[in-house]
């Protein structure tokens, strides 16, 4: 099964690179700008996968992560954040699978995402 990863940034660039770094690794990939369009996204399309920054319009990464655990969505969750410490303390226990802080390097991130996916399974 062909595995699928949404893909949550307000930067088109980091949507345009992780999209095709998940996509040349094999992963079907979905894009959202803001927090409320992946929580719609994640309302009605079941995914494996969030990668999710944590600064992002409308809903922030915790709020996207708060909104999951009311509706039940349980897909697994990367936050990208520059401030890790702080995403960490607001989230409480919302915590994703892994908080990556930025800047940070992709063959880690794919890695770490290849991961959570295999343990998924």
């Amino acid at each position: 099964m062909n595995q699928s990863i949404l893909i949550v940034d307000d930067q088109i660039g980091i949507r345009m690179l992780l999209q095709e770094v998940f996509e040349t690794a094999g992963y079907s990939t979905s894009l959202a700008q803001n927090g409320k369009e992946a929580v719609e996204y994640l309302s009605e399309s079941p995914c494996d996968l969030v990668v999710l920054d944590y600064h992002i319009p409308i809903y922030n990464g915790n709020i996207v992560m708060q909104k999951m655990k009311q509706m039940r969505i349980d897909t697994k969750a990367i936050v990208i954040t520059g401030l890790p410490e702080v995403a960490k303390k607001e989230m409480g226990e919302n915590l994703p699978e892994e908080i990556i802080s930025k800047p940070f390097n992709v063959v880690k991130l794919r890695h770490t995402v290849e991961e959570i996916l295999k343990k998924a399974e």
